[in-house]
């Protein structure tokens, strides 16, 4: 409802059912997504680093990536009935995301010569960073996160792949040094166990 922005009355009156409120609230996300991310993203192809860094910039924004809209997407994930209305929903949103993954690191590859490298490996390397670091948001307040960690942590992975690209500013460094592997990897196994999927995370 806060979400929304919707007082509890009128929540009531639109939906039967808090199952029918969540899927309405995963429908809107995944439009939202697909406009926001999806779209943005796919107009750059034809820069790979430039849709790449946006990719990362976008994924990890508040206003895509809030404490309130990860929830949702792993509420989903919380029961296995609701797993079915997920896949109905973004089955093929997910598929267009890793496809465009994918072929933002085809394009990579090809401009930087460096073709030992494999694009579906590469790309889901990416995807399994984010999806770590929306794990991580979940279980904090929106005070506790640190975007800009997220964000150097998500290019330095990009950067240890193809060197040369994905130059990191000192800010953004210091921040990923200071909140550090340890404190994540240390809750890391705790996120695991509650695995879900969101979008571009077939």
């Amino acid at each position: 409802m806060a979400l929304a922005d919707l007082s509890p009355g009128v929540v009531r009156f639109y939906f039967d059912s808090k199952a029918a409120m969540l899927v309405a609230s995963l429908e809107y996300l995944a439009a939202e997504f697909e406009e926001r991310v999806l779209a943005p993203v796919a107009r750059l192809k034809h820069a790979p680093v430039e849709a790449l860094r946006l990719l990362v910039n976008l994924y990890l924004d508040a206003d895509i990536a809030s404490p309130r809209k990860v929830s949702v997407w792993y509420a989903f994930w919380g029961e296995a009935s609701a797993r079915q209305e997920y896949q109905d929903i973004c089955g093929q949103k997910d598929e267009e995301f890793a496809a465009l993954v994918r072929e933002l690191m085809e394009r990579l590859i090809a401009a930087s010569g460096a073709t030992h490298l494999d694009a579906d490996a590469v790309a889901l390397g990416l995807i399994g960073v984010l999806e770590v670091l929306w794990q991580g948001f979940a279980f904090e307040s929106e005070a506790n996160i640190d975007r800009a960690a997220a964000v150097a942590r998500s290019l330095a992975y990009l950067r240890s792949v193809f060197p040369g690209e994905f130059a990191h500013s000192a800010a953004g460094l210091a921040a990923a040094r200071t909140r550090g592997g340890a404190s994540s990897a240390g809750r890391l196994s705790h996120r695991r166990s509650g695995r879900g999927a969101r979008p571009g995370v077939a």
